[in-house]
């Protein structure tokens, strides 16, 4: 233990000074090269399980914020790209790492995969945090050309999809498949992901708004649509009326920005636009020869569309109006006097109209401005 130096030495009665150490030599300042490496080190850390100190022609390799320490045999063979990389770098040491442009998940789960059995993985996806690691399997397997890795776990994540775990992800956890779709182009699977996401939401299972930034950061137009319209639901559902003069005050989510409240607005007077087109002009088909089948359809489209089945639905439901409407003229009576094929085509109109406001419902939201 160091002994303390002294503060104060008392002279005399009258004299009482603080001894000056000014003298006394300095700590000598660590070799420039030292310095270097602990600037270049700074911030990093040894990860906890692929970073052997000991492990023999390896090489290391750095990616984010994080070190690893991996044979150079066993990340060259993957792909051409890892090979051109690390082939040559038995040198490289935590100075001068191999860098990697990705998430130190990513370059883990390729390094899980590397020594994981291969029965093992192909066993099926188990819950979420083993989704999220085949997620970064396939990220990664991408950006570095690794074939057989990003087929393998594209093909666990589209198995995951027809099981139950599709059913309880959560949104964060719904976008990180969408993305990983978007990433690795894979159109097929990015449609089975969406179609899951937008029936949840249409189920309330999950809510809107995440489907919407996602949407709009990813650049999915059909699960913009989707997501725009439940919001629309829910801030027509939700509206008050604040004053004696009918001022309706619109309760929309505030994690939408500006720009995403403008789209919801041209959603709004874009969908109540349309319905009342198609309220005012009955749905065409092609009908028999004769006018009998066209004047009827015509009369009974007004009668449906003035039922209080109708007039009580939201205006910016469409899809559920064109239902409603439709429910109504299926059991028409009067319909029963057309000619059967031009009923069925007459009905068929009102299918399609719902089909194709379906998949067009982007295009309300965001080409109506």
């Amino acid at each position: 233990m160091l002994k303390s130096k002294t503060r104060f030495i008392i002279y005399n009665n009258n004299t009482i000074f603080e001894p000056d150490y000014s003298d006394e030599r300095k700590p000598r300042k660590r070799a420039r090269i030292e310095d270097k490496e602990s600037d270049e080190l700074a911030g990093l850390f040894r990860d906890s399980q692929y970073y052997d100190s000991k492990l023999p022609d390896a090489c290391v390799v750095l990616a984010g914020d994080t070190l690893f320490k991996v044979k150079i045999n066993a990340l060259s063979k993957l792909s051409l790209k890892l090979h051109a990389m690390v082939d040559g770098t038995e040198t490289s040491g935590d100075c001068n790492p191999v860098r990697l442009d990705a998430e130190p998940d990513d370059l883990r789960a390729l390094l899980w995969a590397i020594h994981t059995s291969p029965d093992e993985l192909k066993q099926p996806i188990k819950d979420i945090s083993h989704l999220r690691k085949f997620c970064s399997l396939a990220r990664i397997s991408h950006a570095f050309d690794c074939s057989s890795q990003k087929s393998l776990a594209l093909s666990a994540i589209r198995d995951a999809l027809d099981n139950s775990l599709s059913e309880t992800c959560s949104s964060s956890d719904l976008h990180l498949l969408a993305e990983t779709a978007v990433g690795c182009e894979t159109h097929i699977l990015l449609d089975a992901i969406v179609s899951r996401w937008i029936k949840r939401i249409q189920r309330h299972q999950v809510p809107s708004v995440p489907g919407i930034i996602s949407a709009d950061t990813l650049h999915i137009p059909r699960l913009s649509g989707a997501a725009y319209y439940a919001h629309l639901q829910e801030v027509a559902e939700q509206s008050s009326t604040i004053s004696d003069q009918g001022v309706t005050r619109l309760h929309m989510d505030p994690k939408l920005d500006m720009s995403q409240k403008m789209h919801l607005l041209a959603g709004y007077w874009s969908l109540v636009n349309y319905w009342e087109q198609l309220r005012r002009h009955p749905l065409k088909f092609v009908c028999c020869s004769h006018n009998k089948c066209s004047d009827i359809w015509e009369r009974r489209w007004a009668v449906a569309l003035g039922a209080p089945k109708v007039l009580c639905a939201s205006q910016v439901d469409v899809l559920g109006l064109i239902r409603i409407t439709r429910g109504l003229l299926v059991v028409d009576q009067e319909l029963e006097t057309m000619d059967s094929k031009c009923r069925a085509k007459a009905l068929q109109s009102l299918r399609d109209a719902c089909e194709n406001l379906n998949d067009t419902l982007g295009d309300h939201f965001t080409n109506s401005l």
